[in-house]
């Protein structure tokens, strides 16, 4: 029968002793390996058993490959060379891994692909270069060689170099010849016309049955300023020949109507509400145009009129 060795205690059982761990101390004899102390580069790991001995493995930042056994645990690497990125920590049983970096694999690529369309493209102008200095140059019998195959090659490395030209004019013409919406009574624009700036189609007003046209004329003399941004009110009169003191004078709804009168009284049977719409659509005051239309026509002084 044998004994345990130092630190370990023995039980009787069939077929031998039992070595388990045992009190700090405790002897061995003969026949038994005594359990081993890790050294001090190395943690344990497990403790010894009765059939398996003491496991250490290296500390934090150290390794030893368990293929190559080791005295003592090497040191990690602390870091990855330049160019180089960790592909896989320092384990006790490993160092740390490094590599290239592949996350910028795509990108060396596009350089390498422009570099060399880049180069593709200057061979293939030296090469058009030669062919049109030698084959186009006469063969020195007294009869002219053929310029077709230097034209063939100067049409080819002409294409190759506005190809990116014509594709940059292609998107400038786009916005021109993309769709416009859809707009009730304009004028359809094809692609290659340039568009015409739409008109507000003129709807013409008529004094309504039992209205005096003076007087319905001289009822709207409020609602146009009413209407009218005052900002615009003196391009408004500028625009019916009104003199410039009439204009500069309107500074309220009263002056504005005076201005009108003044403007009604020179142009006497002539003068119509018409004219004054039409004055609107031609400052680019359209809406303004409509909505003075529409509340004429609701106030019941004017009405549209029918062909």
């Amino acid at each position: 029968m044998g004994s345990c060795g130092a630190g370990e205690a023995g039980t009787q059982q069939q077929g031998g002793t039992r070595c388990c761990p045992g009190p700090p101390g405790s002897g061995g004899g003969a026949g038994v390996e005594p359990c081993p102390l890790c050294p001090t580069d190395q943690v344990k790991l497990s403790p010894c058993q009765p059939a398996r001995n003491t496991q250490c493995v290296c500390k934090n930042g150290t390794f030893c490959p368990p293929d190559h056994p080791c005295e003592m645990c090497q040191k990690c690497r602390p870091r990855c060379p330049e160019g180089q990125v960790e592909l896989k920590h320092c384990t006790p049983v490993s160092d740390l891994l490094c590599g290239p970096d592949t996350a910028t694999g795509p990108y060396y690529t596009t350089v390498i692909g422009a570099i060399g369309a880049v180069i593709g493209v200057m061979a293939a102008g030296i090469l058009a270069v030669f062919c049109c200095k030698h084959r186009c140059s006469s063969p020195g019998n007294g009869r002219p060689s053929s310029r077709r195959p230097c034209k063939i090659v100067s049409s080819m490395f002409g294409k190759l170099l506005l190809c990116k030209t014509v594709n940059v004019r292609s998107e400038d013409r786009a916005p021109a010849e993309r769709l416009q919406p859809y707009v009730p009574g304009a004028p359809e624009v094809l692609p290659n016309e340039k568009p015409t700036i739409p008109t507000i189609p003129t709807i013409r007003l008529v004094p309504a049955p039992g209205q005096d046209p003076s007087q319905a004329l001289r009822k709207t003399f409020y609602i146009f300023p009413e209407k009218i941004p005052i900002g615009d009110w003196m391009k408004f009169g500028h625009s019916l020949n009104l003199e410039d003191n009439d204009i500069n004078m309107a500074k309220s709804h009263d002056d504005f109507y005076n201005m009108l009168r003044k403007w009604q009284n020179r142009e006497g049977s002539r003068a119509s509400v018409n004219t004054l719409l039409d004055t609107l659509v031609h400052l680019n005051l359209g809406g303004v145009a409509e909505d003075i239309s529409f509340t004429l026509v609701k106030s019941e002084l004017f009405q549209y009129e029918t062909s």
